[in-house]
């Protein structure tokens, strides 16, 4: 996000000065001088990043590097990458949109929808809205509450977690706010049960169709819960490198230790994120309802 600003505000001050057509392209070629800058240091020997500029009104691309090294696949607007917790951003959209359409509240507690969860445990005192701005006292990864559990959580082991969570005064739901994956898949789960459909259905149907971002999927959930992408989308997908440019893991793969049907995470390309980028910024005329939601969401979600 840095890196997109002082783009936009170096063109602006070239745009100013100049007339248009030839404002234009030195426009292009500040933007891409400033994007190169920000990007070549965090570029390893393999692997690459596809960047999007949303400014005046139009979106440049830029590309750097390898999607694969081995296939001599290099970086396009159009591969697919790792969302990882950028997902959150869409989840909190999604649950926005159902606020402003009165069908949920941020102040209502998850166990109106999770109804697992035990009567007189702390964790019935966690909101959707605490979820979704990082203060429902939830650690990172349950993990970090039951040191002894070994392997992912299946539903089963969330659901006892949730319910045997104490809270603290380190961990008080609406106090502090704490980086939370956890809170996010409890919001994913009590979005499912609203609507008593998948979470990938439910994002596609609100979201992802509505803007058109047909390149932006939620892997299918498999039958050890662990999703995967289809093999049209995993063709796409980029290959992950370390330091030390050797792969790791398979184009597509999914991380975490969450490991039930719609846990995991969303993939797309830089072409679809920057229409979502476009819509959080309100230059989609087109879709008001859902740019006023995804206001609320950076309103509601940053508190």
């Amino acid at each position: 996000m840095r890196v997109m600003a002082a783009a936009v505000m170096t063109a602006a001050l070239a745009a100013a000065t100049l007339p248009a057509a030839t404002a234009a392209r030195a426009d292009d070629a500040e933007a891409e001088r400033i994007v190169r800058q920000h990007v070549q240091p965090m570029l390893i020997a393999a692997g690459g990043m596809a960047v999007a500029v949303h400014m005046d009104g139009r979106t440049l691309f830029f590309n750097y590097g390898m999607a694969d090294v081995a296939r001599k696949e290099p970086i396009t607007s159009d591969v697919l990458f790792n969302l990882a917790s950028v997902t959150k951003a869409f989840l909190a959209t999604l649950l926005a949109q159902a606020v402003k359409r009165g069908e949920v509240a941020l102040e209502d507690p998850v166990a109106k929808y999770v109804t697992e969860l035990q009567q007189g445990g702390d964790i019935r005192k966690v909101t959707l809205g605490e979820l979704a701005s990082h203060t429902s006292g939830l650690t990172r990864v349950p993990q970090q509450y039951e040191p002894w559990h070994r392997g992912p959580y299946k539903l089963p082991d969330f659901i006892r977690y949730l319910n045997s969570w104490k809270a603290d005064d380190a961990h008080q739901p609406g106090k502090q706010e704490i980086y939370s994956n956890t809170g996010f898949f409890l919001l994913s789960l009590a979005l499912q049960r609203r609507f008593n459909t998948p979470i990938a259905k439910l994002m596609e149907a609100r979201v992802l169709a509505p803007l058109g971002m047909s390149s932006t999927v939620w892997p299918v959930p498999t039958a050890n819960g662990r999703g995967q992408l289809a093999p049209a989308f995993k063709r796409r997908a980029v290959q992950g490198y370390n330091a030390d440019a050797r792969p790791v893991g398979e184009p597509g793969n999914q991380q975490g230790v969450f490991q039930w049907p719609g846990t995991g995470q969303m993939y797309s390309s830089a072409r679809d994120m920057a229409v979502f980028l476009a819509a959080n910024l309100d230059a989609l005329p087109d879709h008001r309802p859902l740019e006023e939601a995804m206001a609320l969401a950076r309103r509601a979600c940053s508190r």
